[in-house]
C-alpha cells in the first residue's frame, strides 16, 4: 500500500480555495475533515495517509501500529 497526501484548498493539485459544487473538491475535503482511526484527530492536508476504503488513516499511525502488530486492516 503506497502513501499519499490531499492537497491543501488553492494548491495547484488541491480544492478550490473557497467552496464550490465540484465533487471531487468536496471528496477531497471530506476526507481531511475525517477523523484518523488510530488517533481520531483530523486527517488534514498535505501529510501522508493511507486510504482504505472508506477509511482515511494517519500514514504515521498505522505504521506505528504495524510495528506493534495492531493495525485496523
Amino acid at each position: 500500500m503506497a502513501a499519499s497526501t490531499l492537497p491543501k484548498p488553492g494548491s495547484k493539485y488541491g480544492p478550490c480555495k473557497q467552496t464550490c459544487k465540484h465533487l471531487d473538491c468536496a471528496e477531497t475535503r471530506t476526507r481531511a475533515e475525517s477523523h484518523c482511526l488510530y488517533c481520531r484527530k483530523p486527517v488534514g492536508y498535505d501529510v501522508r495517509i493511507y486510504q482504505h476504503g472508506d477509511y482515511t488513516v494517519h500514514a504515521r499511525c498505522h505504521e506505528d501500529a504495524a510495528e506493534r502488530n495492531a493495525t485496523l486492516f
